[in-house]
């Protein structure tokens, strides 16, 4: 017998296929004796690969894993396993901007999947106080976070989860951060962000809202007492107008002001007529919020609608909701009254130039201006982190703190315990699910920190597709829903299925509100959909690079080598005594979950992940 004859001997799979149940067996006269699996140089193998969804998602959410979840009605171990990766489904659900429904291969067939709403469906449908992963028994270490939005909420669930002893502090009377005081209520309810909040509490977090770092109690005295520090601090000053005759002043606000005083029901004067500079979700969110105020809002942008950083859901909505747009304008002064109050804005007209460094076409200014009237200009050009907090300890570099890899904070002085930083004042894009992204990694990093354990290998080893996703449930050594292989690093892309196989199925449409009644409303813009609605839009998902058992490999096997596993259990096995190695399976696979390996190449049906961490059980 060869070697590679061995070698396949001793992956063989040990169940009984028809040639068991056959009176020929190897009778005179049949071939069952010729092993025709000797001919074959390369071997099909059943494999989890990762969807386009999943590597565009920031945070690496398993999407088909917890659809495919739903589709058995199991939403509660659907919120198991999105929790596995991030902390609150209820929140992503609501305020993500779906990078993964951009990259949904089912785009190619008619629209992506509403995984956003899906999501959305199963956090709602989940308990906060939901213990999976089960929290690690406390290993002595401490982490103090400062900080309560979506990074610092990340970096305490995860650490806690690794066995921290977690603390959070926040200097606002609520916790939360932007999700309590600058997403507005009609995109994000308050009771969701303080459920989620119970959720971190049951825990065994604790949560000190109303005390601000650097004044109440010094940054010295956290870095003295913890072992880590997570720092998610969020950008909290507005950029500057700088207009004549001066700002701010009698009816200037700042976006930011105006969110965080709304949040708070506090009152708003901002007159009937109001004017909000800029492009971003925070111009945008503060607009429609003047408008639910009974404002008439006017939003003055220098660029055209395509160039508008703000989420294009959130401008369509805006424009339904009656909100005014002057494009290609920007302002150029403020005409007041003889009291100082504003008069109107002297615009200039803008048309573009060549590309910027942000890659959009440059705003170039006119000689061409006219006046806007109003009573107030709000401000949402920009926003800026503050760090005097820290009292000089961690310097900023262009207005952010510089961070490694791991996200460890460069350039400090020596300082007693280990500082981290996530969210908007480090270099990442400026969303709710990239700051989550931020605070999983900052824990894992601590963790090896803690452990002694290289952060670059680790890394490699917990990566997730092409892109930055880490996989706590690698870290972890979580099992995948499927038993088969796991082959995380490749993505499977519209190119690698055969699409052929699958129909078109309109999208569910979102349960929204009218925008007559949204108008004079903070009520939700939208309702979760109801359990037949995600049913039917989980049925739509393609489950990419993932076996759905279709029995596709099975009918289109010429030697009847694959047959179900039997008895409950999930999956095919393939009898590589008679495998010739043809490739018809791997590739009339709709999903690419079949792939076609070298002989040496081992095929176990489940190869359970064996934890980094060793103290895991």
């Amino acid at each position: 017998m060869d070697s590679r004859k061995r070698s396949r001997s001793a992956h063989k799979v040990d169940f009984k296929s028809w040639r068991d149940f056959t009176p020929m067996n190897t009778s005179v006269g049949t071939m069952l004796h010729n092993l025709t699996g000797t001919w074959r140089y390369v071997k099909p193998c059943y494999e989890d690969k990762t969807p386009a969804c999943q590597n565009a998602c920031p945070a690496g959410n398993d999407i088909e894993a917890f659809i495919k979840l739903i589709q058995k009605g199991d939403y509660e171990n659907a919120c198991r396993h999105l929790k596995c990766e991030e902390p609150f489904p209820a929140v992503l659900g609501r305020v993500c901007f779906g990078f993964c429904e951009a990259a949904c291969n089912r785009r190619v067939l008619d629209e992506g999947i509403s995984i956003r709403e899906l999501e959305r469906f199963v956090g709602d449908h989940g308990s906060p106080a939901l213990r999976f992963p089960e929290p690690a028994e406390e290993h002595g270490k401490t982490l103090a976070v400062v900080g309560s939005g979506p990074a610092g909420m990340s970096a305490a669930y995860f650490a806690r989860l690794l066995g921290f002893r977690v603390t959070v502090f926040e200097k606002e009377p609520e916790m939360g951060g932007i999700l309590r005081l600058g997403i507005p209520a009609y995109r994000l309810p308050r009771e969701v962000v303080a459920r989620e909040f119970e959720g971190l509490r049951a825990m065994g977090i604790r949560l000190i809202p109303g005390t601000a770092v650097g004044s109440d109690i010094p940054i010295e005295r956290i870095l003295k007492e913890h072992d880590y520090v997570f720092l998610g601090t969020g950008v909290h000053a507005s950029l500057p107008l700088n207009l004549a005759p001066g700002a701010p002043g009698p009816g200037i606000l700042s976006g930011l002001e105006l969110l965080r005083k709304t949040a708070l029901n506090e009152p708003v004067d901002a007159g009937p007529r109001v004017v909000v500079v800029g492009g971003g979700n925070t111009a945008v969110d503060a607009a429609r919020t003047l408008v639910r105020l009974g404002n008439e809002v006017t939003v003055l942008y220098r660029r055209t609608m395509d160039e508008m950083p703000a989420h294009h859901e959130e401008v369509r909505d805006a424009q339904e909701e009656g909100l005014t747009f002057r494009f290609l304008a920007s302002p150029a002064g403020l005409l007041l009254y003889e009291n100082g109050r504003i008069r109107c804005v002297l615009c200039r007209e803008m048309e573009l130039g060549p590309p910027d460094r942000s890659g959009r076409p440059g705003p170039v200014e006119s000689d061409r201006t006219f006046e806007l009237e109003a009573d107030t200009v709000v401000s949402a050009i920009g926003e800026a982190p503050l760090f005097d907090y820290l009292g000089g300890r961690l310097p900023a570099e262009n207005g952010v703190l510089a961070v490694g890899d791991d996200l460890r904070v460069h350039k400090i002085e020596e300082t007693p315990a280990v500082v981290y930083a996530g969210g908007d004042i480090i270099d990442i894009p400026h969303t709710v699910v990239h700051a989550v992204a931020a605070g999983k990694r900052a824990a894992l990093a601590m963790d090896c920190d803690r452990l002694g354990i290289a952060w670059p290998e680790v890394l490699e080893e917990i990566r997730t597709g092409d892109g930055g996703a880490l996989s706590f449930s690698r870290y972890r050594g979580l099992p995948p829903l499927n038993p088969v292989r796991m082959n995380l690093r490749k993505v499977v892309r519209h190119e690698d299925m055969v699409t052929d196989y699958f129909m078109e199925a309109p999208r569910v449409p979102a349960n929204r509100s009218e925008a007559d009644d949204r108008r004079n409303s903070f009520a939700p813009v939208s309702r979760t959909f109801t359990p037949d609605q995600a049913l039917d839009e989980a049925n739509r998902c393609l489950h990419c690079g993932r076996c759905t058992e279709c029995n596709n490999c099975l009918v289109f096997c010429p030697d009847l080598c694959v047959l179900p596993r039997g008895d409950g259990r999930f999956g095919y096995e393939v009898d590589y005594d008679y495998c010739k190695g043809c490739g018809i399976c791997s590739v009339e696979c709709p999903r690419n979950a079949v792939t076609m390996v070298d002989e040496e190449t081992p095929v176990d049906l489940y190869n359970l992940i064996t934890p980094i961490n060793e103290n895991f059980p």
